[in-house]
């Protein structure tokens, strides 16, 4: 494991996790302003739409998916530090145990990169989450056929539309009373406001993906040449009987690195795919409204869902989608073959 293909490979592996934990901390100092509007835009949402929200999950999955991935990586760093201390005691003349300090600022710097998967995919898993909610509640309001017309009306809501939408769309109004000409043009408002909030949800994503950019297509080039590297140290283990343990490792660190990949990829396709959703839901509502003035309303937001792409992107170079998997996959099988290739003719 000491050839010149190992040692330029081991390099690659230590700088992408550097530069990935360096373009984390700089896109969180330099971008102070675009997450303040971000945090912003959340918030009026949030108070839009916040009798379909349910705060106290949220704070449990923001909970778990903070701890398991930090719990997962500290315990295979330290089986890591283990065999390292295992496979020196078998063969000293590989190293020795002080040499593990040097190790030590390397894997602090993943608990950074880490950290910085969390944050993402928290964020993404959140914009998900309020896409499908705005999903619900298009559905509830717009497409209950199967409930009679007063059934309909008092669920109806006044809401009042301010500049900064800070007000609740379901505040409660008494509407045994309200007229049928009152309760369309509430149902118009209502309207209106869900297609604010989307467009707004919109532009959250474009700010998210635009500030966050460079560090997650560090993060996408970590994940591909960690798994390359980890694969072909695996296919190296595997050659020596005597380093069971690091084989295990190995293993362990490749599950680790898919998992990483997954918890980019997964949060922006479940967002992207509660987002297109709406574009059905107003279609199908398009077909069963017949009122003038909610058709009217009906066919701007339809517009307007035709024109806004809501897409997670690594600095517009690629779309971050479950279709990354499968280029992944083919560069990963790639690269292996060709390092393998080099390994044979070094010796």
């Amino acid at each position: 494991m000491n050839s010149s293909t190992s040692k330029v490979v081991t390099a690659l592996d230590v700088t992408v996790v550097v530069l990935s934990s360096v373009a984390g901390i700089g896109c969180g100092i330099f971008s102070v302003k675009p997450s303040r509007e971000l945090n912003l835009r959340l918030r009026k949402f949030d108070a839009a739409l916040h009798s379909f929200s349910n705060f106290k999950r949220d704070r449990i999955i923001s909970r778990v998916m903070t701890v398991i991935p930090m719990a997962i990586s500290a315990a295979l760093i330290g089986f890591d530090i283990w065999t390292w201390i295992l496979q020196v005691e078998l063969a000293p003349k590989k190293g020795s145990k002080n040499s593990i300090k040097w190790y030590l600022p390397f894997y602090l710097l993943y608990f950074v990169m880490i950290g910085f998967h969390i944050l993402f995919a928290n964020t993404a898993f959140g914009l998900g989450r309020r896409f499908r909610r705005l999903n619900g509640m298009l559905k509830c309001h717009y497409l209950a056929d199967s409930k009679p017309y007063s059934t309909i009306k008092t669920q109806l809501n006044s809401i009042k539309i301010t500049p900064d939408h800070a007000m609740s769309l379901h505040e409660s109004l008494n509407t045994e009373s309200l007229p049928k000409e009152s309760l369309g043009k509430t149902r118009v408002m209502l309207l209106r406001s869900l297609a604010d909030n989307h467009e707004s949800l919109g532009k959250c994503v474009q700010i998210f993906s635009n500030t966050y950019g460079i560090a997650v297509l560090c993060i996408l080039v970590s994940c591909l040449l960690h798994m390359v590297a980890t694969s072909y140290f695996l296919f190296l283990a595997l050659l020596d009987r005597n380093v069971t343990g690091y084989v295990w490792g190995q293993v362990m660190w490749i599950i680790l690195h898919i998992l990483r990949l997954l918890l980019v990829v997964e949060p922006c396709h479940i967002a992207t795919a509660e987002s297109k959703k709406t574009i059905h839901i107003v279609t199908e509502i398009e077909r069963k409204i017949h009122e003038p003035i909610l058709a009217e309303e009906i066919k701007k937001f339809w517009q307007q869902l035709l024109v806004v792409d809501v897409e997670f992107s690594a600095l517009g170079l690629c779309r971050i989608n479950r279709n990354i998997l499968t280029s992944f996959s083919s560069a990963i099988a790639t690269y292996l073959v060709i390092l393998i290739q080099f390994q044979k003719a070094s010796g």
